[in-house]
């Protein structure tokens, strides 16, 4: 399958995984081939329970996409992620991309094409959407390091940390085994919405 050349009105499915702790937190996401790059990276970032207040990039066969923002100078040129389709990359299946997150912390995820689908006519809607996954996601003003060290200790000893919820504005026991998939998905496309307004619009 290695090589296959991908057409337009695609489905792709992505494996994602959380580098450093691949086998722990990964997630297949479903999402169109018209959708943009940037969309990719909000889908990538709600998935995986950010909250999405630091910059990220996608990387894919030496170009780098990135929002970049006025003030931001001495960057290397990078390419238009919000302009770009997922379509225009090329993708063959096996294809790999890189997402880093916060780049004070280096929260970095890798996107492997495993799957094309003809999308089927008014199915639209249903994407982005996350078919499977395990573990909960990361740990905002952490890195993947501690993180690393947290299911270490979780596995050793069964006790969980207290990690602050900024929704509920309160420590609270912290436990990377726990995924709710339809949890996710509930509020998966209303995140990915909120997502593109704070980069593209505030």
């Amino acid at each position: 399958m290695k090589g296959k050349v991908i057409t337009m009105a695609d489905v792709y499915k992505f494996k994602v995984v959380l580098q450093d702790v691949s086998n722990q937190i990964w997630r297949d996401i479903e999402i169109t081939s018209v959708s943009s790059v940037a969309k990719l990276g909000y889908t990538v970032l709600s998935a995986f329970e950010t909250s999405a207040s630091h910059l990220f990039n996608i990387r894919f066969n030496g170009v780098r996409y990135e929002i970049m923002f006025e003030d931001d100078f001495g960057f290397e040129p990078v390419a238009d992620p919000i302009q770009t389709k997922l379509s225009a990359l090329k993708l063959s299946l096996g294809d790999v991309l890189e997402m880093e997150y916060d780049y004070g912390a280096g929260w970095a995820f890798s996107l492997e094409l495993i799957s094309v689908t003809k999308m089927e006519r008014g199915t639209g809607n249903h994407y982005p959407y996350v078919t499977a996954g395990k573990g909960k996601g990361i740990i905002e003003d952490t890195s993947p390091l501690d993180l690393a060290d947290i299911i270490a200790e979780t596995d050793k000893t069964g006790k969980l940390p207290k990690v602050y919820d900024y929704i509920m504005e309160k420590e609270q026991a912290w436990d990377y085994r726990i995924f709710d998939i339809e949890y996710c998905n509930m509020f998966l496309k209303d995140e990915i919405r909120e997502f593109q307004y704070a980069y593209e619009e505030y």
